[in-house]
């Protein structure tokens, strides 16, 4: 026979959820309905995703586009920013730097 008696110790208390404040700003901004054009972003975003995790659970090799080498590098540019480029690593380091 299973023992099913409670657990020794004391039980803390559930608690109500906390209020969150917002300026009347905010509050102004949660009660517009969304944009049509966000919603169909979002829309696409959680089809992309539900698919991509569709394909995971399906163990399946999710397809590239086939014209793409697939070969990626970074590079900084003027700004300082690093971002990823299409196209083989360069093979000196002068190439590195867009526009230095």
């Amino acid at each position: 026979m299973i023992d099913v008696s409670p657990l020794p110790g004391t039980v803390a208390p559930i608690q109500a959820p906390r209020a969150i404040c917002l300026s009347a700003e905010q509050k102004c901004l949660l009660e517009k309905p969304v944009d049509p054009r966000v919603d169909r972003i979002m829309q696409e975003i959680y089809a992309d995703r539900a698919a991509a995790e569709a394909a995971l659970k399906a163990r399946r090799i999710i397809a590239f586009p086939s014209g793409d080498s697939g070969e990626r590098h970074v590079i900084q540019g003027a700004d300082g920013l690093w971002r990823i480029v299409p196209g083989p690593a360069p093979t000196t380091l002068s190439e590195f730097f867009d526009s230095r």
